[in-house]
C-alpha cells in the first residue's frame, strides 16, 4: 500500500525472518480468508501505521505476480492520498514491523531500492515516480528476476 500525504510517504521498518537485515518497505502483508484485496490493504495499514482509510478511497495502482518456492504469488499494489497527515502507531499483530514513518518520497524510492524482495519493492517505486501506468502488471519469474512488465491495453 503507497500512502502519499503531499510529497512524503509512509514507509515501515520491518524484520522479516526471510532477510537478513531490516529494512524499509511499504506497508503490506497477505489477504485473509474473507477478505478482498482492498478490505486486506485496509487492515495491513491499519495493522502496520495504525492509519485507517476506507476501501474505497484505495486506487488499484498495479498487480504483481511472483513464482516463489513453486508457488505463484499474487499482489494488488494500492495507492491512496490521504487529505491530512495522520499520527502513525505500529500495532502489527505478527510482530514484523518495528516502526513506521513518514518519509520524503525521494528518500522513499532510495530506500526502497535496498529491500531484497523486488516484487515488491519495484512497483512501489514505479508508483511513487509515475513509471508505470495504472494498471501496470509486474511478472517476476522468481524474487531476483528482472520483471516482465504489462502495461494496461488503452482502447
Amino acid at each position: 500500500m503507497v500512502a502519499i500525504h503531499q510529497d512524503r510517504v509512509i514507509l515501515v521498518r520491518e524484520e522479516h525472518p526471510r532477510w537478513a537485515d531490516p529494512c524499509w518497505s511499504i506497508p503490506s502483508g497477505m489477504v485473509e480468508s474473507a477478505e478482498t484485496p482492498a478490505e486486506g490493504a485496509v487492515r495491513e495499514l491499519r495493522e502496520e501505521t495504525g492509519v485507517d482509510v476506507a476501501a474505497e478511497d484505495l486506487r488499484l495502482a498495479s498487480t504483481s505476480s511472483v513464482i516463489a518456492g513453486g508457488t505463484t504469488i499474487l499482489a494488488w499494489n494500492f495507492a491512496v492520498e490521504l487529505e491530512v497527515e495522520p499520527v502513525l502507531a505500529v500495532d502489527d499483530p505478527d510482530a514484523v514491523v518495528q516502526e513506521a514513518r513518514w518519509v520524503a518520497i525521494t528518500d522513499a524510492v532510495e530506500r526502497l531500492r535496498l529491500h531484497p524482495w523486488r516484487p515488491l519493492s519495484e512497483p512501489a517505486i514505479a508508483i511513487l515516480t509515475g513509471a508505470a501506468g495504472s494498471g501496470t502488471h509486474w511478472a517476476f519469474e522468481h524474487p531476483q528476476a528482472h520483471p516482465t512488465i504489462a502495461p494496461t491495453a488503452r482502447g
